[in-house]
């Protein structure tokens, strides 16, 4: 691996194992909205998109202010679910203590919605530990795509290739490697058989990191 000088984390099931919350709260949005959806369809096409993205893959076209009220709708269910379940995914928080004291960059791009990053990183008072944050509304293309991940090194002022990425799904993985980062599977919401397909760099949390990175 090369010397890495940023840490990129995507949000959702990675800075927090959050997956079981979010499928519930889209399971009960399909419920109302009478469109077809599993564990399975979730799992596949779901993840690393952002809510523009969602919207029109199970509306069609809708204007911005359609889109704004479906993502309000379904975020504000979700974080009712997890608002009473919210912790660090297991051994973050030192991990990023740790980035911190040796003066690394660290940033989080995730296609999540402004509301839910505000909601996860000032309930579990994470902001202070990234120095920028790219979300959904920053990016026109979601993940797969690498804007994100492209995004978070140029904010960092660092090239792609001095970066290393943290995801928990498929489409993220891709999307880092598209970037030209390293990349590191987060065996949340898929297993590590699954993220195996992309890379053989996978923990289960965040206290296995600093062994397989060599840090």
């Amino acid at each position: 691996m090369k010397k890495l000088k940023g840490f990129l984390f995507d949000m959702d099931g990675v800075v927090v194992d959050n997956y079981a919350f979010h499928f519930q709260a889209w399971m009960e949005f399909a419920r109302k909205y009478s469109f077809p959806l599993d564990a399975d369809i979730y799992r596949e096409t779901f993840n690393g998109k952002t809510n523009a993205d969602l919207f029109k893959m199970i509306f069609g076209e809708l204007s911005d202010e359609k889109i704004k009220m479906y993502a309000d709708e379904k975020e504000f269910h979700y974080q009712q679910l997890y608002s009473q379940h919210m912790k660090a995914h297991h051994g973050l928080v030192a991990f990023l203590e740790f980035l911190h004291e040796l003066n690394f960059k660290v940033a989080l791009g995730t296609s999540a919605p402004t509301l839910n990053v505000d909601f996860t990183l000032d309930r579990l008072d994470l902001r202070k530990y990234f120095h920028e944050i790219v979300d959904g509304p920053q990016v026109s293309r979601g993940k797969p795509d690498p804007e994100v991940y492209v995004t978070c090194a140029k904010k960092l002022n660092l090239k792609p290739e001095e970066c290393v990425v943290f995801e928990d799904s498929l489409a993220g993985l891709i999307a880092g490697d598209k970037a030209g980062c390293e990349i590191v599977g987060v065996a949340t919401s898929h297993t590590a058989e699954e993220l195996n397909v992309l890379t053989n760099r996978i923990v289960k949390d965040f206290t296995e990191v600093r062994a397989l990175l060599n840090l």
